[in-house]
């Protein structure tokens, strides 16, 4: 048994496609709002129960924002069962939050919510026909509000964020220990980004975050970087998610099946350093750009860099 832990982006990866990596059957576990504290409990209870052979830890950088989710409703709570806490005083807990609501909460089918297959990854299909039939008013409808939210950021800086990449490191490193001490094999990989996402992150911080996530890995895939795919909505299918095609790339990047230059880097100790002073200098330029145009250095659906359209042929 091999799994896939991360945040919902992880959805779109296909357990199929994973198996190119290194031959290996692979289950999607996702979660809905990933962050490092549900990605310890999840490791956790995998490695405890299922005895896997390998754990692959999909990031990106939503997992920055907080350590710690659970505060922010019933939503984001880890399951007791994960937890290894009572059932019986979760379920207590809940019920007697409002009674009657909970008990309609129980009896809804949310299985149209978030649709999966058998193999744990979701199904797009509604993201794709919004796509097929919104391409005029695409952008402004899915990602513009979110954006712009933060777009300030670009002027203003990123504001610290040094307890909450504190407290990831931690987790991470203890996911690190487990796999080591049940010779789970593990691995790391920092998922693609849209550029109005990355306006969030993109700072001190993550770079930080970024090498010292090498330091404790040894070398990880990153695509959470500004390129000319990340620059282009039409290949995400909202401002925090990206297509499957753009999933599909990253395995075939990793593999060396495929490659599209500036999309992709696999870091180590010895490369990190450049690495990082060139992403900085990428992102001067998009804040210059900003200051110009007022605007992301967007690209429209029948750009070259429209990578969904590419393999779809529409």
């Amino acid at each position: 048994l091999i799994n896939l832990i991360g945040g919902s982006k992880a959805g779109a990866l296909s357990t199929k496609k994973l198996k190119e990596l290194d031959g290996y059957n692979y289950y999607n576990c996702w979660q809905l709002s990933g962050n490092f504290q549900d990605y310890y409990y999840y490791s956790k209870y995998i490695i405890e129960h299922a005895h896997p052979k390998k754990i692959l830890l999909h990031i990106s950088t939503t997992e920055l924002k907080s350590n710690d989710r659970e505060m922010y409703g019933d939503l984001y709570e880890i399951p007791a069962q994960v937890k290894g806490e009572s059932k019986f005083s979760e379920v207590f807990k809940f019920l007697f939050k409002n009674l009657s609501a909970s008990i309609d909460e129980l009896k809804k089918d949310r299985s149209e919510y978030y649709p999966c297959s058998e193999s744990g990854e979701r199904n797009l299909t509604k993201y794709y026909n919004y796509y097929d039939s919104h391409k005029d008013t695409y952008y402004d409808f899915l990602f513009k509000d979110d954006v712009d939210e933060y777009i300030s950021y670009l002027t203003d800086g990123v504001p610290d964020k040094s307890d909450v990449i504190a407290s990831c490191l931690t987790d991470l490193k203890a996911i690190k220990q487990m796999c080591d001490d049940n010779n789970v094999e593990f691995q790391v990989v920092v998922s693609s980004v849209f550029i109005g996402e990355l306006v969030r992150y993109e700072g001190p911080n993550l770079y930080d975050f970024l090498e010292n996530l090498v330091q404790l890995t040894g070398g990880v895939w990153c695509f959470n970087d500004v390129n000319d795919l990340s620059c282009n909505p039409f290949n995400y299918y909202n401002n925090t998610h990206y297509f499957t095609e753009i999933g599909d790339l990253m395995i075939d990047t990793m593999t060396g099946k495929d490659k599209i230059n500036g999309f992709g880097a696999y870091l180590t100790m010895n490369n990190i350093g450049p690495y990082i002073k060139e992403r900085k200098t990428k992102w001067v330029g998009v804040q210059n750009y900003y200051i110009t145009n007022h605007t992301l250095p967007l690209a429209g659906p029948d750009d070259a860099s429209n990578y969904v359209k590419t393999k779809r042929g529409k």
